[in-house]
């Protein structure tokens, strides 16, 4: 939009009067000028005001990548998001490429959590390269939503990964890890499950123990050929 005195031809009525407030000119010296009434020049000013409003945050939505405008979205909405990208292959592949880009650069805490959690819902094991090194990180919910979406990916790659989650400071991160492990671990995951239940029953969470116990049930039905639970 080009609200200038060069432009003076292709503009509306107010934009006019909105130019000679815009070069400091009173309501009242524009009332004179324009021999309109000082309520007609009120009321142009808001409505000019409004529409140049309405124009820059336009202007502002359109230059926001997808992913900008994917992080605004609630979580329902997200969801939704997700699913409509499903029906198209293409449209798919480029978000998760542009995804993997932005949690590589991404810095703000409460949007790389957003991203993360994303990873998660699409089950693609191609973000594990990316999630893996994310355990690390020195942020506990960033290592929590990790591990969520290392679950929901739940691949034999993160079976390493998951068992060093099991120390992890945070007890439902503990918990995530040895949900995702019924699916993925194996005897020696089994071994590590029972020997942080005998040394830290007392002191550990309830919900987290039972996730150990489930675990362990789970596991050994798959090592005695029953499909995991």
């Amino acid at each position: 939009m080009d609200i200038s005195w060069s432009n003076i031809d292709n503009l509306d009525d107010y934009f006019i009067t909105y130019l000679l407030y815009n070069e400091s000119k009173t309501v009242s010296q524009i009332s004179k000028i324009r021999n309109i009434p000082i309520a007609d020049v009120n009321d142009h000013l808001i409505k000019a005001k409004l529409e140049i409003k309405s124009a820059n945050k336009q202007k502002v939505e359109s230059s926001k990548d997808v992913l900008d405008k994917f992080l605004e979205l609630g979580k329902d909405s997200r969801l939704e998001f997700i699913e409509e990208l499903s029906l198209d292959e293409e449209k798919e592949l480029n978000f998760k490429r542009e995804l993997y880009k932005r949690i590589l650069r991404e810095q703000n805490a409460d949007d790389l959590i957003v991203l993360i959690w994303a990873t998660g819902e699409f089950r693609d094991e191609r973000f594990l390269k990316i999630l893996h090194p994310l355990t690390n990180h020195r942020h506990s919910d960033i290592r929590r939503i990790t591990y969520s979406a290392i679950r929901k990916i739940s691949s034999p790659k993160s079976k390493l990964v998951l068992e060093k989650g099991l120390y992890d400071p945070n007890p439902q991160t503990r918990q995530y890890c040895a949900k995702a492990l019924a699916k993925v671990g194996d005897d020696k995951t089994v071994e590590i499950l029972q020997r942080l239940i005998d040394r830290k029953k007392i002191n550990e969470k309830e919900y987290v123990i039972r996730a150990y116990n489930e675990a362990i049930l789970a596991l050994k039905y798959l090592t005695a050929g029953g499909e995991a639970l």
